[in-house]
Parts: structure tokens; C-alpha cells; sequence
């Protein structure tokens, strides 16, 4: 709120009261009225962001929704809910509030790198890996880099099963960026993983286990590394966590690679 915007209240408010007490009672119900219309798109945002912390994204949706919904609410909020639309599923909803945000005129250079950073996501789940990978790399060597990035393209590497020297050397890079981010980590675990580097993989992979996260990918990963090392408790241990995890539209490992691989898992055991 400026200060500006506070003395003219406190003025019309005074005036209004000197004038007469009645008129200044309603000047203080139609400012407080104001003030609560001014601020709903922050309250939707508020209650979102809890709905969205408790992993319950449907709900997170719907308070964004109607922040959206009001015409006044902030880039941020309207980033953060396309984000929101991937993980329930709404691709091309998410994308065309990112294209709103990038084509509109006298938007700042910053906002728009984030918004197309976001896109890159939106265009990966519609399966537009290539235009993915191609606005990514644009905005990466115009010098739009932040940990985001790193990750978001090293994934992208591995999807699209980029040469894995490179792939790895990226990776690595990344991690000099951000060595505590749980998506650099574990991209660059996956390409340990598939070079048969275990013990490198391990190393990563324990790291973000022992921060208790909640997406599925840390523990079947980390079952994975132990599977191949011969850690097959551990590696059982790992895929128990799983049902505990929430999972979305932008998880990236399906219900049939965990049971395969818990299969695997359950017959070295016996053996």
C-alpha cells in the first residue's frame, strides 16, 4: 500500500467526519469495501497456495481460478497458476495464459523470460519436445539462466536421449550452479544411473532422500541405484514410500514402471 494511497484515505476520512458523522461512517464502510474488493485476488491466491502446499491441487486450482477471474491479478499469480493447470492436467489452458502474458505490450523483458521458461513445460506435457527444447535453449544462451533452467533443460536432455557425456557435463554444470536443488540432483543421478556410475548415482540419490521429499521420483530413483547395487531391502524400503507421494499430471514415472520394478525387487530378494 503507498503512502500516497494511505494520506488520501486518512483525508477523504477527516473531511468526511468533519462534515458530518453519518457521511463519515459510510466513507469508512465504502473503503473498507474497497479495500476488501482490492485485495480478493491475493486472498484466492492465499487459499490456493495452502490447498497447493497440502498437495491437493484440484482445490489449488479453483482459488486461483477465480484470482484469475477478477482481471486483476498480479503476472505472478497468473504464472503460478499456469503452473498449477500442468500439474492438474490443463495444458493448453496453461499455454494460453503464458501467451497472454508474452505477447502483451510493455511487458518487462524479465516477465516474459518466466513466462516462456513456463511454456517450455506447457509445450513438453502437450508432447512438443523439440519446440520445448528449442525455446529453452534460446532463452539459455540469451543469458536467462537460473536453477530452473539447469533443471528443466537437463530433463529435457534425458528425454529426448541427448548424448549422455553431454547430457552428464550439463548436468554437472548445473550442480556447480545449485548443488541443493533436488531437480539438478537428480537429473544428474539418473545420468550416473545410466552410465552404471551406482556409487556416484547413490551419492546424489541419498541427498535428496534424506530432505524426506514428497515427489515419487526421488524414491523409485533411489530404488533403482539400489536395485542395481544389490541393496534390494533398501531398494523395497524406497518403493513403500511411494504411495505416500502425491502424484500429478506432471509426475514423470508411471504406476506400471514402479511395479515392474518392485517385481524385480521382491524376486532378488528371495533368491
Amino acid at each position: 500500500m503507498s503512502i500516497i494511497y494511505v494520506l488520501s484515505t486518512i483525508i477523504i476520512l477527516v473531511v468526511a467526519f468533519k462534515i458530518n458523522v453519518w457521511l463519515g461512517i459510510a466513507a469508512v464502510a465504502l473503503l473498507a469495501l474497497y479495500g476488501i474488493y482490492s485485495a480478493l485476488p491475493t486472498i484466492y491466491e492465499m487459499n490456493g497456495n495452502r490447498a497447493y502446499a497440502a498437495g491437493d491441487y484440484n482445490t489449488s486450482k479453483l482459488w486461483y481460478k477465480k484470482a484469475y477471474d477478477t482481471h486483476r491479478s498480479k503476472v505472478r499469480t497468473r504464472i503460478s497458476y499456469s503452473a498449477i493447470l500442468l500439474r492438474t492436467g490443463d495444458n493448453d489452458e496453461a499455454e494460453t495464459i503464458l501467451n497472454a502474458i508474452i505477447r502483451a505490450k510493455g511487458a518487462k523483458p524479465d516477465v516474459k523470460n518466466r513466462a516462456k521458461q513456463q511454456r517450455c513445460m506447457v509445450y513438453y506435457k502437450q508432447g512438443r519436445l523439440d519446440e520445448a527444447m528449442e525455446e529453452a535453449a534460446e532463452l539459455f544462451e540469451n543469458g536467462y539462466k537460473n536453477t530452473a533452467m539447469y533443471g528443466m533443460i537437463g530433463y529435457f536432455k534425458l528425454v529426448r536421449g541427448d548424448d549422455m557425456d553431454e547430457t552428464t557435463k550439463f548436468c554437472e554444470e548445473a550442480l556447480e550452479y545449485n548443488d541443493d536443488d533436488r531437480d539438478i540432483m537428480d537429473n544428474l543421478s539418473i545420468c550416473y544411473y545410466k552410465k552404471g556410475e551406482y556409487e556416484k548415482a547413490k551419492e546424489l540419490s541419498d541427498k535428496i532422500i534424506e530432505g524426506n521429499p514428497t515427489f515419487i521420483e526421488a524414491y523409485f530413483h533411489g530404488a533403482q541405484i539400489a536395485e542395481k547395487l544389490g541393496n534390494y531391502k533398501t531398494a523395497l524400503e524406497y518403493l513403500d514410500k511411494i504411495p505416500e507421494c502425491t502424484r500429478s499430471n506432471m509426475t514423470t514415472v508411471s504406476e506400471e514402471e514402479i511395479a515392474a520394478l518392485r517385481s524385480e525387487v521382491e524376486k532378488n530378494l528371495v533368491k
